[in-house]
């Protein structure tokens, strides 16, 4: 479907990571890297190694990117030349498998979550937006296990993001089931092997959003989305509502996989499912509670997706493309007719091979 809605303009153009073309798991460094899509074309802009998840800077035209290997760097990217963008600095990580990043309010903390060996670094930035060590000031191991042998066998560090109020960084933990909690302080994070809580065994966590005293954990493993009040004096958290985050049923693939959760705005949840190929739109209530509202067709397996200005980007890591929405049909989707619909809405897509992760170009 081409051409449905206006194409992505000059001002919203967007870098996308990609994984090798071959997918997730096979060799790195086979010519994937870092693309820029514009309102002509989507191109391969520089050669990296899995650049799996990216991160922009608010202030400095610099694009951060975790290279998801066996040993894990990530790369300060200079995009002020979006032509010709180069690597201006580059820090391994000591963990194996990066695969997410956060950004500090400030900017001069970028915590890296690693898959496969469990991990969250701890990498200082300047104000010149480059990190100024050359490996990370903290390094956080955890450990624990879960009941898929095939998935958590050990921990595994998905996703990172700040709890309700700002003062913990929590680690969604798809090998043990847990929210891990790092109290943070001036001196960077508290190692105090805290856990905000225990989801149920085999629910896998990957990422989440928050919505005021509410978390929303998006679990991989047994595809529901939960909704936590978190509690500022215990630092912890309690699952108050419990939903399943699709009716669609499993398309391609061998299981049902969920994938990214955001906010498209303060009551709307967005929420990817790999394998039944949708993403799902989940209405909150002022009360916090989600309430499914239907899913529509993303492309085949939708990894990562976000909200650029009055679009919505969305990567199809399998469909070896990228779409983009009008964000007011992705609001205006009518609730499911049945049980199960996947609704159909207009889109443009642009060939790109196994897309990871989109961020805007930044200011």
């Amino acid at each position: 479907m081409s051409n449905a809605i206006p194409e992505v303009s000059a001002q919203g153009a967007v870098w996308w990571g990609t994984y090798p073309e071959a997918g997730l798991g096979t060799p790195t460094g086979v010519g994937e890297g870092l693309w820029r899509q514009t309102a002509d074309d989507a191109r391969l802009a520089l050669e990296l190694p899995a650049p799996s998840f990216l991160v922009a800077h608010p202030d400095h035209a610099i694009v951060y990117a975790v290279s998801e290997t066996d040993s894990s760097e990530v790369h300060a990217i200079d995009v002020s030349d979006p032509e010709s963008p180069r690597v201006a600095a580059s820090i391994r990580t000591d963990g194996a498998s990066g695969c997410h990043l956060l950004l500090s309010a400030d900017a001069r903390v970028l915590y890296v979550s690693h898959y496969a060996s469990g991990d969250l670094a701890v990498v200082l930035l300047g104000e010149d937006g480059l990190p100024t060590l050359d490996e990370p000031a903290q390094m956080f191991g955890h450990e624990g296990s879960g009941p898929r042998e095939d998935r958590q066998e050990a921990p595994h560090a998905h996703s990172a993001g700040f709890g309700p109020g700002g003062h913990h960084v929590l680690v969604a933990d798809l090998g043990t089931d847990e929210l891990r909690r790092y109290a943070i302080t001036d001196g960077g994070l508290l190692e105090d092997h805290g856990v905000a809580v225990t989801l149920a065994p085999g629910a896998g966590p990957r990422h989440f959003v928050v919505r005021g005293e509410w978390i929303y954990v998006l679990c991989e493993l047994d595809h529901r989305l939960r909704a936590l009040r978190w509690d500022s004096g215990s630092g912890t958290a309690e699952v108050v509502f419990d939903i399943a985050s699709t009716t669609a049923e499993r398309r391609t693939g061998n299981d049902l996989y969920d994938s990214h959760v955001l906010l498209a705005d303060d009551a709307t949840l967005l929420a990817g499912v790999r394998g039944a190929d949708v993403i799902a739109v989940i209405d909150l209530s002022p009360e916090g509670e989600p309430r499914y509202r239907g899913s529509f067709d993303a492309g085949e397996w939708p990894r990562h997706f976000a909200v650029v200005g009055d679009r919505l980007h969305v990567g199809a890591e399998r469909g070896h493309e990228v779409r983009t929405y009008a964000l007011a049909d992705v609001l205006s989707l009518a609730p499911e007719p049945e049980v199960g619909h996947i609704a159909t809405l207009p889109y443009v897509s642009a060939p790109l091979p196994s897309p990871a992760c989109v961020v805007p170009h930044p200011n």
